[in-house]
């Protein structure tokens, strides 16, 4: 793992500042994480997370290039996301050109350029995107489809990409109040890293984000809810899908407070449905003679990258004579024994040595890195749970993922099923 050094500072305007000075590559990279996702919106104005995402690309008002341009003119590359609770932008540059990419992230959380032609322009690439998800096989498989099974409250179920129609009565007025409300600095925490010098960095921070004035950020807002009782099911046809298919959904603790049970939920994942014989697939094989594709993961999009109330999704696809029940219960199964007796030996030992190796080699991508720095300091206000995370991986024990199996229960879960083919 990397050794480079974190520099942390809160500036006047309650903007959270993290370096990290890495020198392998001449390289830099700017990240900014705001502390709003798709959980923050209210019924009626689903996606106006996802549509302020692409606003914030037109750039600072009174620019005439977007922020594309300007960071692709400086030889870089720029994209964003937008999740549960947060979106972030991110940009990676030649070293030498950090000063100028710092200050255009400053001037669009200064003043971003919003007009009603640009609102128009990208409610409609929203929807195209809402559109080339669903319009493929297994379309929305397992998001956005899982989440309104195993959640009831509006902010965890709804579809974060967003309702075009809901989308279409976005007026300016709307986008000033989102912004005002969500995207101030003290939301808000830049993240800089690569081969960069933290005192010069802090230095062109403080000059361009710390002239932004303060203004108050959102009073958090507890997302949590009862887990379900019993089994929540729902299906759906999709006319382009090859085979049938199933997704599980199971709530998982809090990784605020035990980031380390998410590793136990991770091993168990790895367990029945990666590595050269994952279990699930063997058991499946020798009882049904059939071949499924499995695969299982513990966060919504990705690990550690939540606040409660998050989920850990079993997805299987499964030939047409093989029942969707029958995969049920060779899942039931395989937990059953995993809860009762834990992995062996071995299974552990492969299981951390593919999360280790993986984790390593994603660092080595500066963008990635950045991006992971900053929401562990957005989330969980620990950007040093980076450099923590292969230990904690080590530190998995066979009781701990025996554990995490007996608390993914039957009777406590989402289903949904996919009946595939043109007719029903």
């Amino acid at each position: 793992m990397r050794t480079a050094e974190i520099t942390r500072v809160t500036l006047p305007n309650g903007l959270r500042v993290v370096v990290e000075d890495e020198h392998s590559a001449p390289v830099a990279g700017v990240a900014v994480h705001y502390g709003v996702g798709f959980r923050a919106e209210t019924e009626g104005a689903s996606g106006l997370a996802h549509l302020f995402e692409h606003l914030m690309f037109q750039g600072e008002a009174g620019s005439e290039q977007d922020h594309f341009q300007r960071v692709e003119s400086v030889g870089g590359f720029c994209n964003a996301s937008t999740r549960q609770d947060y979106t972030d932008f991110y940009n990676v540059v030649p070293a030498e050109a950090v000063d100028q990419v710092i200050a255009l992230e400053a001037g669009r959380m200064r003043a971003p350029k919003i007009s009603e032609r640009a609102i128009r322009t990208q409610a409609s690439v929203v929807r195209e995107e809402i559109l080339g998800k669903i319009r493929k096989p297994y379309g929305g498989f397992p998001w956005p489809r899982l989440s309104p099974v195993l959640f009831r409250d509006f902010a965890n179920a709804h579809d974060g990409y967003g309702d075009y129609a809901a989308l279409r009565d976005v007026g300016p007025g709307d986008c000033a109040d989102f912004f005002d409300r969500h995207y101030s600095p003290a939301n808000a925490v830049v993240t800089v890293g690569g081969d960069v010098r933290p005192e010069a960095v802090l230095e062109v921070v403080e000059r361009t984000f710390g002239e932004i004035p303060p203004r108050p950020a959102p009073k958090p807002v507890a997302r949590w809810e009862p887990e379900p009782i019993g089994r929540s099911e729902a299906g759906y046809h999709d006319p382009l899908a090859p085979l049938p298919a199933l997704a599980i959904g199971h709530r998982v603790p809090d990784p605020a407070a035990d980031p380390g049970a998410h590793f136990a939920l991770s091993a168990l994942a790895g367990v029945l449905t990666g590595g050269v014989r994952p279990r699930l697939r063997e058991r499946l094989r020798r009882e049904t003679g059939q071949q499924v594709t499995l695969s299982a993961r513990v966060g919504l999009f990705d690990f550690l990258d939540a606040r409660d109330p998050d989920m850990w999704i079993l997805t299987a696809i499964h030939p047409k004579e093989l029942p969707a029940d029958r995969v049920l219960a060779a899942v039931d199964a395989e937990l059953a024994s995993l809860g009762a007796l834990g992995p062996a030996d071995e299974e552990l030992r492969h299981r951390r040595t593919q999360w280790v190796r993986s984790h390593h080699r994603s660092m080595d991508h500066l963008a990635y890195r950045i991006r992971m720095i900053g929401r562990f300091e957005l989330l969980f206000g620990t950007p040093g749970l980076v450099a923590r995370l292969p230990d904690l991986c080590e530190g998995v024990t066979a009781a701990d993922v025996a554990a995490a199996a007996r608390g993914l229960r039957p009777d406590s879960r989402a289903l949904l099923t996919i009946v595939a083919g043109e007719t029903r």
